[in-house]
C-alpha cells in the first residue's frame, strides 16, 4: 500500500505569525510532521505548502518534492481537502498513485510515531476500514463533541454559553483532535472529506488533545 503523508503548511496564519516555522522543541513546528512521516516506509511524505522559505526547509529536511500549492487554494478559508486533491492530481501527472492519504498537520507536533504505525497496521489489515481519525477525551468544553456507543459514533452540538467540568462528560465523549487522519483516495473523491459520521473508524488516543493554533497553545504544547 502506497500512502501520501500530506503535511498541509501554508504561508499564511492569523494566530501565530509564521506558525509553522515557529520553534517548537528546538524544531520547527512543522519539522515534528516531516519527522513522524518518514519514520515510516509505508508513508511517501510530502508538504503541501505556498511558501518558498517553507519549500526550501522541507527540501532540506528530506522531503524529496519540489512543489508549491497555487495562492488560490491557500487562502485562510480554503479547504484543506482541496490542497489533497491538487497534490494528487499533481502525482498522477507523473503517473505516481497513491491507495491512500495520511494528513499529518503541523499544528499536532506531539503526535506519537507508535500510533502513526498502529493506525496503519489497522487500516492495511482490515480492507473494510475506508477512513481512520484520532479522537481525544474531552479536556475543555469544546462545541462539538463526538458520543459513542457500542457499533455507530454521531457529533454532538453542545451549549457554547453553558461550562461544564470535563469530569463531568461521560466516557463515551470524545473530541476531534486533529492529530491523524486515514483515508483511501477512492473514500476522499467519493465524499470530499475524511470523515464522515459512522463510515470512519475513530482510534482514541491516551494523551491529551494539543492543537497550536494560538500562543497559549504552544505554552501549553510545552509543558507536555
Amino acid at each position: 500500500m502506497k500512502i501520501l503523508g500530506m503535511i498541509p503548511a501554508r504561508e499564511g496564519s492569523k494566530g501565530i505569525k509564521n506558525k509553522n516555522l515557529v520553534k517548537f522543541k528546538g524544531k520547527p513546528l512543522i519539522f515534528h510532521s516531516i519527522k513522524v512521516a518518514k519514520t515510516n516506509k509505508a508513508i511517501i511524505p510530502f508538504v503541501s505548502t505556498d511558501s518558498k522559505k517553507i519549500r526550501k526547509y522541507s527540501v532540506k529536511n528530506g522531503i524529496k518534492f519540489d512543489y508549491l500549492r497555487p495562492k488560490s487554494i491557500s487562502k485562510d478559508k480554503s479547504k484543506i481537502i482541496d490542497a489533497v486533491f491538487h497534490a494528487l492530481e499533481w502525482f498522477e501527472n507523473t503517473n505516481v498513485y497513491f491507495d491512500a492519504v495520511m494528513l499529518l498537520q503541523p499544528t499536532s507536533p506531539l503526535r506519537k510515531e507508535k500510533d502513526v504505525k498502529k493506525i496503519i497496521r489497522i487500516f492495511k489489515k482490515n480492507k473494510k476500514i475506508q477512513s481512520i481519525m484520532t479522537v481525544s477525551k474531552v479536556r475543555e468544553h469544546p462545541y462539538k463533541i463526538i458520543k459513542t456507543n457500542k457499533k455507530n459514533w454521531k457529533f454532538v452540538e453542545t451549549n457554547k454559553n453553558k461550562y461544564v467540568n470535563r469530569q463531568e462528560y461521560p466516557q463515551n465523549y470524545f473530541v476531534e483532535d486533529g492529530n491523524i487522519y486515514l483515508a483511501r483516495v477512492s473514500f476522499l473523491k467519493k465524499n470530499r472529506s475524511f470523515v464522515v459520521k459512522n463510515k470512519t473508524k475513530l482510534y482514541k488516543l491516551s494523551q491529551p488533545l494539543i492543537d497550536i493554533n494560538i500562543p497559549i497553545d504552544l505554552k501549553i504544547a510545552n509543558l507536555f
